[in-house]
C-alpha cells in the first residue's frame, strides 16, 4: 500500500491538475468529452434505455464534461446533479440549459435551485459518472475526502437490482494499474466498473 495518506495524495494530485495548465486540461477534457458521448449513444443501442445520466456540474480545474450535459440534454436525455449537503449526505436536482442557479450554503459552487430528491432518483440511471481526483485498475477511486459518492455508492444496491453504470472521468495521470497500489484502500471504498481518460479511452475494470 501506498505509504502516503490519503489527504497526502490529494493534495498531490489538486496541485498536479493545477500544473497541468488551463491548455492542456481543455485538451484532455474535450477528448473525453468526446469519448464518453460517442460511448452513451452507443448504450442505447445495446443495453440500457433509461435516458437519465447523473453528473456533476465542473468545478475548478476538473475535466469539463459540461459538453456532455449539453450533448445529452439536447438528445432528449435527462441530466441530473448532485446538491452536497453539511451532513455529507447529497439530494438530486434535474439539470437543463439556462436552469436558475444559486451559490451552495457549503462553497463557492453554482448549482441549480430545483427541487431535491433522494437517491432513488438516479437509482435507475443508465450512467452515473463518479468524480475522483484518481482511480486504479480495479476501479478504486480517490476521492475529495467527503464520502458523499461512497455513501451513493453503498445506498445503489438497496434500491435497485440494477444499479447504473458506474464511470469516472479522469485526466491521463490520474488513472493507475492496480499493482501500484498507489491509492490506499479503506473497507468502506467500494469501486466503479469503468475508469475514462482521453488517452486510455473507456477502461472496464
Amino acid at each position: 500500500m501506498s505509504t502516503e495518506t490519503k489527504d497526502q495524495l490529494r493534495h498531490q494530485f489538486f496541485i498536479q491538475r493545477k500544473e497541468l495548465g488551463t491548455a492542456e486540461r481543455q485538451r484532455q477534457s474535450e477528448r473525453l468529452s468526446q469519448l464518453l458521448l460517442e460511448w452513451y449513444r452507443g448504450l442505447e443501442l445495446v443495453q440500457r434505455s433509461a435516458r437519465k445520466v447523473a453528473l456533476t456540474i465542473k468545478f475548478g480545474t476538473e475535466p469539463d464534461t459540461d459538453p456532455v450535459m449539453h450533448a445529452l440534454h439536447d438528445d432528449g436525455v435527462e441530466i441530473w446533479v448532485p446538491i452536497s449537503h453539511a451532513d455529507r449526505s447529497m439530494s438530486w436536482t434535474k439539470w437543463y440549459p439556462d436552469v436558475p442557479m444559486e451559490t451552495s450554503k457549503l462553497g463557492p459552487i453554482q448549482e441549480p435551485t430545483g427541487e431535491r430528491f433522494g437517491p432513488e432518483v438516479v437509482a435507475d440511471a443508465d450512467v452515473i459518472f463518479v468524480p475522483a481526483l484518481a482511480a486504479d485498475t480495479a476501479g478504486y477511486r480517490l476521492g475529495k475526502g467527503g464520502g458523499y459518492y461512497d455513501r451513493l455508492l453503498a445506498s445503489l444496491p438497496e434500491i435497485t437490482n440494477d444499479v447504473p453504470l458506474l464511470v469516472t472521468p479522469l485526466f491521463d495521470h490520474e488513472f493507475f494499474a492496480a499493482d501500484a497500489k498507489a491509492i490506499p484502500v479503506d473497507d468502506h471504498d467500494l469501486p466503479v466498473q469503468s475508469v475514462a481518460t482521453a488517452e486510455t479511452g473507456i477502461v472496464w475494470v
